[in-house]
This record gives structure tokens, C-alpha cells and sequence, in this order.
């Protein structure tokens, strides 16, 4: 080859490579940027200062193949599993969840006369415990597991999560979670017990016609550090005594709950076919069928208790789509889901499906509501900052959905919650 013909050549092959970089197709755009665009003046002026709103956003789209088999794609806005923001409510989640598995594997050890709906009673050993065997809301005035996780979706009853946390006990609680996965949680404390020993969980006797089982005291002996990162928040805090402290308040011995975790843990109750073994529950059919009921219905299709419809269509038991008062209450859209509020920080994760247009996704998001930087003084943003960025949030994405073209329409039929 002559030397004109190799420098030709040569030439060709710096503008084909040049051309490549060039021409290089450019990566899948994040469909949440494109939402967020498109309704700038919803959005804007939370989204330009997302540390400072501490806003944390995942978009789960869903996908069934010939066989219905979901297939899914998740989108992140600002999340990071090691940024602390405090989970409220949402951490009575998984214990919902370990309970249900924990009655089946006792069941299986010998308990066999023990269920969900099986009565039991709390005995008190130490400070601030509580006796408790009578609940005149409960079926039969006794209180059950079942009736527990009842009042937590429908309500987010606190004392029901109580319950949960002196069946289980902190050590199985966090180990098991740890063991299936969910490593950005940690579950620490009760709720409306702020002077009581978390290490111990109370005993417990579940009681029928025929047999009874005791669960004695249990001990959490380990010493747990807060993993997550930016644990020191604010200005200032009020104290027990309500006197305003200057500095930072110390979350380092709250809950924990990462919004991945959360994500994947609603997927694993979802969708459990189409979800990792490890990630999974060891739940009966008739086990998802109850769970997944009580998420979805709101707080007055509730059988037990039951509870008024003036006084809870006034409070949105989910932020995401219902956030938004536009939203309609007629069970055409549901929301599978799990809230918490506390601290100034609101989230959500939730499974949402709209039944009239076929369209289902999965959303999760948490915000900080605390424009003033004092925290534990209940004096928070939720209704004028919060709750309207959920409920716009949940609707702008619904309505993307809603015109998102899927190759297969998802049979929800096991959604369909009957009233």
C-alpha cells in the first residue's frame, strides 16, 4: 500500500471514530424530569432546593408480558439509601409483615391451633408496660395480631404497632429484616413511650377454646448504631419540657427505613412471584389477600373497627394522588400503600392503580416539611407544603401512565377491592 494511501486511510479512520463518539446513542431519559417539566410551576420550587426538602423520589413503571408476568423499571429523583430522614409510620410496614410470617412458622413449630385472629393478652413486668387483654372495638372485645395490622393500615394506629414490636421483639425484628434483605432498616423504639426500656418486649399469652401459648420476656442484647448519614438535623428542638434548645436535634435512636427498602419490601408484598426469594415473606395466600385488602381500602370500609367517614375523608390516609383533593374517593383509583408523618418529614410507598384506565405503578417519596428548622414542636409545612406536593405528585405521574402505551394490558381484577 503506498504511503498516500495509508495516510488516506488513516484519515478515514479518526472521522469514523470521531463519528462514533459523536453519534453515540444517548441513555434512557429519566421519564420523572420529563413529568417535572411539564408541570414546572407544581414543582419547581421544591425541586431547586432538594437537600433542603430532603425530597427523595422513586418511579417504578410495570410491565406484563403474554403470561402477566410484571416486569419492572425503576427511576430515581435524589434518593441515596444512606440519607437519613425519619420513616414515622412507614416502619409499621415490615412488622406487619413479620408478624404474619412469625404466627405461620409457630404454627409449623407446633402452635398449631395459633392464626392471626387467634385472642392474646400483654402482661406488664416492668415500667411503663401495659396489661391488655379487652379491645371493645375488636371482634369479640379481644385483641389479635390481625386486628393489630387492621388498625395499621386503615389508620396507622400506634398502639396496634406496640402490639406488633412485644410479639416479635427488637432482636428478630431486625435480624430477620437484615436476612431478607433490607439492610438500610432498623427498627429501635415503640411509639408514646419515650421513658421505656426498647431492648425489652413484654410477655405475651395467645389464648383459644382449646390450648394457650406464652411468649416469654425477650432481650435485644445488641448494641445498634445508626448506620445512616445525617442524623444531627436543624436549628434547634424543643425539649420534654418545652423549652426551645439551640443546635441540631440527634436522630442517631430513631427508626430507620430507607426508601430502596421501602420500595422493594412493597414489590415483595405485591408481587411476590416476581421478587428475589430472599427479599420475600413467608406468607399464606389467604395472608397477601388480608394484607393487601386493608393497604388499599380507606380508613371507612374498614369492617373492624369501623370508622366515620366524615371525620377521615378530611385526612388522606395516603398522600401520594389522594394528597390532592381533585382525587376521587370511589374506589376507581387505589392506592396500596403504607404513610408516615412525624418530625416535619411526610412519606409514602405505594402500589397505585387506576382500575378505569388499566394503569398501575409503584411510587415512593418522602419530603421534609420543616421550613423553620426547629424540630419536635409540631410545627411543620404538612398542609401547606407537604401533602400538596405528594397528592400533585402522585396525580402528575398517574396521568402519565395513564397515556404511557404498554404492549400488554395488566389484568388487576386481584386488585379490585370488593365493598
Amino acid at each position: 500500500m503506498s504511503r498516500s494511501w495509508v495516510f488516506l486511510f488513516g484519515i478515514f479512520l479518526l472521522a469514523s471514530c470521531h463519528a462514533s463518539r459523536v453519534w453515540k446513542p444517548q441513555q434512557k431519559l429519566n421519564p420523572l424530569d420529563q413529568i417535572f417539566a411539564a408541570q414546572a410551576a407544581d414543582f419547581d420550587s421544591v425541586l431547586a432546593r432538594p437537600d433542603f426538602y430532603e425530597v427523595q423520589i422513586i418511579y417504578t413503571q410495570i410491565d406484563r408480558d403474554a403470561r402477566q408476568v410484571p416486569h419492572f423499571t425503576s427511576y430515581y429523583w435524589n434518593v441515596d439509601s444512606t440519607r437519613y430522614f425519619y420513616p414515622a409510620s412507614t416502619v409499621k410496614f415490615p412488622l406487619a409483615l413479620l408478624a404474619l410470617e412469625r404466627i405461620n412458622q409457630l404454627n409449623r413449630e407446633g402452635a398449631t391451633s395459633l392464626h392471626k385472629n387467634t385472642a392474646y393478652a400483654l402482661d406488664s413486668v416492668r415500667a411503663y408496660q401495659q396489661n391488655y387483654s379487652e379491645d371493645p372495638a375488636a371482634p369479640g372485645r379481644k385483641p389479635s395480631l390481625a386486628h393489630d395490622i387492621r388498625k395499621i393500615f386503615a389508620v396507622s394506629d400506634n398502639l396496634a404497632y406496640n402490639h406488633l414490636f412485644e410479639f416479635l421483639g427488637r432482636e428478630y425484628i431486625n435480624q430477620t429484616l437484615h436476612r431478607k434483605g433490607y439492610t438500610r432498616t432498623g427498627i429501635m423504639h415503640r411509639f408514646n413511650f419515650p421513658g421505656r426500656d426498647n431492648r425489652y418486649s413484654s410477655p405475651m399469652t395467645f389464648f383459644d377454646e382449646t390450648d394457650t401459648l406464652y411468649i416469654p420476656e425477650k432481650l435485644d442484647t445488641n448494641n445498634r448504631v445508626n448506620p445512616q448519614i445525617g442524623l444531627q438535623k436543624g436549628v434547634g428542638y424543643q425539649d420534654g419540657q418545652g423549652r426551645l434548645v439551640d443546635g441540631p436535634f440527634d436522630f442517631s435512636t430513631k427508626n430507620w427505613f430507607a426508601l430502596t427498602d421501602m420500595e422493594k419490601m412493597l414489590r415483595a408484598v405485591i408481587f411476590p412471584e416476581a421478587t428475589p426469594a430472599e427479599n420475600r415473606f413467608d406468607l399464606s395466600a389467604d395472608d397477601y389477600q388480608f394484607i393487601r385488602h386493608y393497604m388499599g381500602i380507606f380508613p371507612w370500609e374498614c369492617d373492624y373497627p369501623q370508622y366515620d367517614s366524615l371525620q377521615f375523608s378530611k385526612y388522606p390516609a395516603e398522600y401520594l394522588v389522594f394528597g390532592d383533593a381533585r382525587t376521587p374517593l370511589d374506589g376507581s383509583v387505589r392506592s396500596f400503600n403504607k404513610t408516615g408523618g412525624a418530625y416535619g418529614t411526610l412519606t409514602d410507598v405505594a402500589y397505585i392503580v387506576d382500575f378505569e384506565h388499566n394503569t398501575e405503578f409503584i411510587l415512593a417519596a418522602t419530603i421534609l416539611c420543616n421550613s423553620d428548622g426547629i424540630f419536635n414542636d409540631d410545627r411543620y409545612d404538612y398542609n401547606s407544603l407537604g401533602i400538596p406536593f405528594l397528592g400533585k405528585l402522585g396525580q402528575a405521574v398517574l396521568e402519565f401512565e395513564r397515556n404511557r402505551k404498554r404492549k400488554v394490558a395488566p389484568d388487576l381484577s386481584v386488585f379490585n377491592i370488593k365493598k
